[in-house]
């Protein structure tokens, strides 16, 4: 990503006054800058060299008419760049901004986070805020989103260092804590935005978790148990109710001091290494289930009776 200045941070970076700075894009000695707004130009490090480059030619005695001769295939150059610098400059904002509010959302929690104080962390104004993210609610679905993103590259670069599927869970469990703790906020409150949306970013959310899904199947599944018969429930399935259980015991460990960290993991390596082992075959679970076949089937036939009406 190319670096981009604003006329303070070229002046600052340059040592050159601005006024200077418009003297010498006025009579072509600078690349023209990039507007993002009708009062805000955006420069890069190929205006900040080529000042330099000013600096220490007339340092040799050339007059700016020489400068200029001698900088101008580099000018040239710059001028015809197609670099969006305006829409990069909004991205990095953008970043940040996720940067910041993802340690306020995962330090505080939603309640107790306001666009306030992430504005004046950033020394942006509401309106530069709002221009990215129109609510706190889609900025809280962005974090997860984000946060998963983050997450899920730290899991994988620990993954790679063993082939332990329970050392590869406990990487998971911690590397998306802050994840879990969020994802139920952040799935509730954009539900109450589905009207406006059509719900794309609640399904945007979701589709970020099935990545975080995709892995505890993929290590779910482990080696196939010996013989012809496959399991009688889906891996897929289980890696969803170990999500959800993962999620839920997260929320538990924050509300209160009662549960640490080390008995989170310590809980869900247990449930994993249990799940493993039924999948080995060195506990025979799927036996037990099929007891309860024809009662499954039964159930799962049927909708459970609404409960009378009250007596007027």
């Amino acid at each position: 990503m190319i670096q981009v200045f604003t006329i303070g941070e070229l002046e600052e970076s340059s040592g050159v006054p601005r006024s200077t700075i418009h003297f010498y894009l006025s009579i072509g000695l600078l690349p023209r800058p990039q507007k993002s707004s009708t009062s805000r130009s955006l420069y890069t490090a190929d205006h900040l060299h080529i000042l330099r480059s000013i600096s220490d030619l007339k340092d040799t005695g050339l007059s700016l008419a020489e400068i200029e001769k001698e900088l101008e295939q580099r000018v040239d150059e710059v001028n015809e760049s197609a670099v969006d610098l305006a829409a990069q400059e909004y991205q990095r904002m953008h970043e940040r901004i996720l940067a910041v509010a993802a340690q306020e959302l995962t330090e505080k929690g939603y309640r107790n986070t306001h666009v306030t104080t992430i504005v004046r962390r950033l020394g942006i104004t509401t309106a530069v805020f709002y221009s990215h993210f129109s609510s706190k609610r889609r900025l809280l679905a962005e974090c997860v989103r984000a946060l998963i993103g983050w997450s899920l590259q730290y899991v994988a670069s620990k993954e790679e260092t063993t082939a332990d599927p329970a050392e590869r869970l406990l990487w998971l469990c911690f590397g998306h804590s802050h994840v879990f703790r969020l994802g139920s906020a952040a799935l509730a409150m954009t539900r109450m935005e589905e009207v406006q949306d059509g719900g794309e970013l609640h399904r945007s959310i979701e589709e970020a978790f099935n990545g975080i899904v995709e892995h505890i199947t993929n290590d779910v599944a482990g080696k196939p148990r010996p013989g012809p018969t496959p399991p009688l429930v889906p891996d897929e399935l289980v890696a969803h109710s170990l999500f959800g259980a993962y999620e839920q015991t997260v929320f538990r460990m924050f509300s209160d001091s009662k549960y640490d960290l080390e008995d989170l993991l310590s809980t869900h390596l247990w449930i994993f290494l249990a799940i493993q082992a039924a999948r080995s075959g060195e506990i025979d679970i799927d036996s037990r289930l099929d007891r309860y076949k024809g009662l499954v089937q039964q159930l799962a036939g049927q909708l459970p009776p609404l409960p009378p009406l009250l007596e007027k």
